[in-house]
């Protein structure tokens, strides 16, 4: 080495603490299990599981016309290697989905301890940012809610990204490590978009060109693989256009989000109220860095006007990086020093624990009251008996492709269906009823409500999918309601219009039209969708 080059530093060792970290975070998140373990497969669990289990690994990296199955607006493939791993391994074991959720969550908590050594060389800093983070209200359903794994998949390669970074001196860094988990961290989940700017912004700082170039290079890669599988945007409904619906969001909505994002995350917005006081230069030099990560969830409007079902995975990020500016900047203050105690910290644990058994308690009894968690509760304890059964589900219930998934595993097989006159043909002791409550119901009540009906709707446009584009356009004779039945998951759509980019239907998905009018209803015989794809 010349002698007019200063000596290259040498790494600071983190397999030790972040093992420690690690450990105390797997104890941590271990006591939220008996909470939650009563959890059951909901939103979006089903149509991944049956996604990621019809094809390759491979597959869904590369190939357009398979991954649209999945989204037709984002672009993240890798939470479907972890639902092809635990589907294939375990089956329909929500316990098995539970566990990653827990050990997920606890590696973004030992990274962001890591993370916070490394800035403040004070390991107390790293017990408080863990317990900081922890301290989420919105964790138990963050976690529950197992669809949203792929946030907590982009933590932690974010994370880990900036953890390998700020190792060693930010311009002897490597940029090859760094900008891999940085392309880890993109495919997981597009709201760590902002992580490409910010390892750019550092990496200028500290004059490594090297490490802009390969943050520059991660990106492109992102965008070029983004384009190729989801191509550009055509009219997807305003909803996932960058923006779109931001500037109509009410003000009621505005006032509903910010109230519930204070009272969820009061502990945290309080240690970054006192930071401010106890620290308030270094606190303000480090917010707008975490800021930049709330930009992508306020640019989708559901992340604002639908917070209750969104805003726990869409902010976990900024929730994640205000805590962490928060202690880091806490961590130089006397009164820091005073109160980073062992006592306190484990008693700062036992109150985040009861609020979180108040709130679980609370949530528990709003979900089980739902038709899908019931309907699919009753599925998860009896798939060992319903072999050849028939079971009538309402039109709200959106797990349909369990039945799919459960044939996909070769295990016995069962029908889910929302044609009440199909039900209805099924054996004695075969048929298994449900109302729009999800409370079984007899034959008799089912008989009742389902007097078959002849309507002839006018079909303008037969179900299709056109270049991205589901559609249909149906016409009902006056007093009837009706829609489409995809009969082969289960799912009804009682729209009788309906136009907007959504993801592809599998190869030879059928369909059938239904119309009502309370106790009447009619059927269509059942045909396959047309998929144009020009």
């Amino acid at each position: 080495m010349p002698d007019n080059q200063p000596p290259r530093l040498p790494a600071k060792p983190i397999l030790a603490p972040f093992a420690l970290f690690l450990l105390a975070s797997l104890l941590m998140y271990a006591a939220l299990f008996p909470l939650l373990s009563w959890t059951v497969f909901s939103e979006d669990d089903s149509h991944l599981m049956r996604v990621a289990i019809d094809y390759a690994w491979w597959q869904h990296f590369f190939m357009p016309e398979i991954y649209r199955e999945l989204s037709a607006a984002n672009y993240t493939p890798i939470p479907l290697v972890i639902y092809k791993t635990l589907v294939s391994s375990f089956g329909f074991s929500t316990h098995a989905f539970l566990i990653f959720m827990l050990v997920a969550i606890s590696l973004v908590s030992a990274l962001a301890a890591v993370l916070t050594e490394l800035m403040t060389r004070n390991r107390m800093a790293s017990w408080a940012v863990m317990l900081l983070i922890f301290s989420s209200m919105s964790m138990h359903t963050l976690i529950t809610r197992f669809y949203t794994m792929h946030y907590l998949i982009g933590g932690i390669f974010a994370l880990a990204t900036l953890v390998v970074i700020f190792r060693r001196d930010v311009k002897d860094c490597s940029p090859w490590l760094p900008s891999l988990l940085l392309l880890l961290a993109l495919v997981s989940k597009e709201v760590y978009l902002v992580l490409a700017p910010l390892v750019v912004l550092i990496a200028l700082y500290r004059r490594n060109i090297r490490l802009v170039v390969g943050a520059g290079l991660a990106l492109l890669v992102y965008l070029a693989l983004r384009t190729w599988m989801l191509g550009m945007s055509v009219d997807i409904g305003g909803e996932s256009s960058y923006f779109a619906g931001f500037w109509g969001i009410s003000s009621e909505a505005w006032i509903s989000f910010i109230a519930w994002y204070m009272k969820t995350r009061m502990f945290i917005l309080a240690a970054l109220v006192l930071a401010l006081f106890m620290n308030f230069w270094r606190t303000l030099l480090l917010l707008p860095l975490a800021l930049i990560f709330a930009a992508p969830g306020l640019a989708v409007s559901h992340g604002i006007v639908e917070h209750t079902l969104h805003g726990d995975r869409i902010f976990f990020a900024v929730d994640c990086a205000l805590a962490l500016v928060a202690i880091i900047s806490l961590s130089q203050s006397a009164f820091f020093q005073r109160v980073a105690r062992p006592l306190p910290l484990l008693a700062a644990f036992a109150l985040f624990l009861a609020v979180y058994v108040f709130n679980n308690a609370s949530y528990r009894t709003q979900l089980e009251q739902t038709a899908d968690f019931r309907i699919t509760q009753f599925l998860l304890d009896n798939l060992a008996d319903l072999e050849g059964a028939t079971l009538f589900v309402p039109m709200n219930f959106i797990q349909g492709d369990l039945m799919r998934v459960n044939d996909a595993l070769e295990q016995p097989r069962f029908l889910i269906t929302q044609n009440c006159v199909a039900a209805l043909g099924a054996a004695e002791g075969e048929l298994f009823m449900f109302n729009g409550a999800g409370e079984a119901i007899t034959r008799a009540e089912l008989t009742a409500n389902c007097v078959p009906a002849s309507v002839n709707p006018v079909v303008d446009i037969a179900p299709r999918y056109n270049n991205g584009l589901l559609q249909w356009q149906l016409q009902f004779p006056e007093g009837f309601s009706g829609g489409v039945l995809f009969v082969d998951r289960a799912f009804a759509v009682p729209i009788p219009a309906f136009s907007q980019q959504l993801v592809k239907p599998a190869p030879g998905e059928r369909y059938q039209l239904f119309a009502n009018n309370g106790v009447n209803w009619w059927f269509s015989e059942i045909a396959p969708m047309d998929i144009i794809t020009d």
